[in-house]
């Protein structure tokens, strides 16, 4: 089981039902500076990511169409980019330059551990303070939030658009979530659970919903009319349905949205320490983040406007976990999960 320092984010436990609030900037600094030609000659980057494909895929591509560099790159759920940062690092073979993952409680592990190097991107000046590390070794690069779904075909005009909502019995057997077998997607659950009762997972597992393992499942089986609502999806990856035309529809619940805070730094034993800093520039910069938002995902940066048709950030209630306290009662968390929902929650 991964072990988080006892340093929390966003206010403590207090922050575990609270708003996240888009705070103070840090006072500006000198930033770090990369040598581009160095960069060039180190000739590619490594990176390992739990960001959806597709967006990571237009990132690369404009940072490889202006440096030149090439990027290869891990994909996986943001539990198994920990656990191979952690076993290659155990085994004095990390590959990876510069590391994203959709929890920050990873960054945090990995910086307690010395994995990630300081460096102090001009690209995050516009990233509020807490929402990244003061030393420079992770910052936050995105929101997602847990938003409700749904099959227009199936509810028409009168969908589920709260929590409670979902718990009608007229939708048991028509419901869909995600959590993999290692336990993404548990953090999400665990906030509702928080926030409104152990009751309320209780209620929505009495209605019986098929679990997938993959938010991008949620989708195919709402959009197939398999399932006729979906809950603790993935924002941009709803809105990128509604968008593409398909017969779906998605809302932020006014009761609390449950968010997950993703962040990326840079490896502190990088073999292409240049070329790693001058992504990381390109990834947090105007441009990267563009293509993110482009993507449906929220961005950190102040200065980044939301996705288009999608509400700012300040008009949702967004629910926060406390990572250290969630990673510090993981095991019994996910027992309880188990018990309420069955399968592998990966305890």
């Amino acid at each position: 089981m991964l072990k988080l320092p006892r340093r929390t984010l966003l206010g403590g436990a207090a922050a575990a039902t609270g708003l996240v609030a888009f705070g103070r900037n840090l006072p500006a600094r000198a930033a770090d500076a990369v040598d581009v030609e160095a960069a060039k000659k180190e000739g590619r980057v490594v990176l390992y990511t739990s960001l959806d494909t597709k967006i990571v895929d237009t990132i690369i591509a404009g940072f490889t169409q202006k440096h030149g560099i090439k990027v290869e790159y891990f994909r996986g759920g943001s539990a198994d980019v920990t656990s191979k940062v952690l076993a290659e690092a155990d085994a004095g073979a990390l590959q990876a330059d510069m590391v994203d993952a959709s929890d920050v409680g990873a960054l945090l592990l990995m910086m307690e551990r010395g994995l990630l190097a300081p460096y102090n991107s001009p690209s995050t000046v516009s990233v509020p303070a807490n929402l990244r590390d003061p030393d420079g070794h992770w910052v936050a690069d995105r929101l997602t939030q847990a938003i409700i779904q749904w099959n227009t075909k199936e509810l028409g005009d009168k969908p589920p658009k709260t929590w409670e909502a979902l718990t009608d019995p007229s939708l048991k057997g028509r419901l869909v979530f995600f959590s993999s077998a290692n336990g993404d997607g548990a953090p999400r659950a665990y906030t509702l659970a928080k926030t409104f009762g152990w009751e309320l997972l209780e209620k929505l597992a009495a209605n019986e919903p098929m679990r997938v393992q993959t938010p991008q499942l949620i989708t195919q089986v709402l959009e197939s009319g398999e399932r006729a609502a979906g809950f603790l999806q993935n924002d941009n990856i709803a809105w990128r349905s509604k968008g593409t035309g398909k017969p779906t529809d998605f809302v932020y619940s006014a009761e609390g949205v449950p968010t997950e805070l993703g962040g990326c730094g840079v490896i502190s034993k990088s073999a292409r320490p240049n070329a790693a800093r001058l992504f990381f520039d390109w990834w947090m910069g105007e441009e990267g983040q563009k293509l993110l938002v482009d993507g449906g995902k929220y961005s950190s940066r102040t200065d980044i406007a939301p996705p288009t048709g999608s509400p700012p950030l300040a008009e949702l209630k967004l629910l926060t976990l406390d990572y250290a306290e969630y990673q510090a009662n993981r095991t019994e968390i996910l027992e309880r999960m188990t018990d309420i929902f069955g399968g592998e929650w990966g305890v």
